[in-house]
């Protein structure tokens, strides 16, 4: 009878050690394959891609609403100002010119970031040069504040 009582007792020993490794399995595999959103600088380098292959489409996407809201009223002027002889859209105002020559960024770095906000400052041979983002549903956009603004007229 005793050797019984052992054999049960080291088997429910051993099948609650089995569920707790699994248990602790489980939590670790969970921890691990856990995605994080991609910080704002994804959202600079994929806007760098698309203008580079002339992606004028994922371009205007990945805009925040507000500069394409100012895209689509500059358009909207574009066309009354031609006398609707010809209707502009918003993505009909983004220009992208050839990248051939120039040379890729060589650092994307987020210099602030502050709950929706953030600013990404691109380093290349060039210069470096500083791009204001928005977070809207959960997806980093880039804010042109300045887009359609009047120029600066010195007093």
């Amino acid at each position: 009878m005793a050797l019984a009582l052992t054999s049960r007792r080291s088997t429910l020993a051993a099948v609650a050690s089995a569920l707790a490794a699994m248990a602790l399995a489980a939590a670790v595999a969970g921890r691990s394959c856990r995605v994080s959103q991609p910080g704002p600088e994804a959202a600079v380098r994929d806007m760098l891609q698309a203008a580079k292959i002339g992606n004028r489409d994922l371009v205007f996407s990945l805009l925040a609403p507000a500069t394409q809201d100012r895209l689509a009223a500059e358009a909207k002027r574009a066309t009354d100002l031609v006398g609707a002889s010809q209707r502009y859209a918003a993505k009909d105002l983004i220009s992208i010119g050839s990248s051939d020559g120039t040379a890729d960024p060589t650092d994307l770095t987020v210099v602030e970031e502050s709950g929706d906000r953030a600013v990404v400052e691109v380093v290349s041979p060039g210069g470096r040069a500083r791009l204001a983002l928005v977070r809207i549903d959960g997806r980093w956009r880039i804010d042109v504040p300045a887009y359609g603004a009047p120029p600066y007229a010195a007093p």
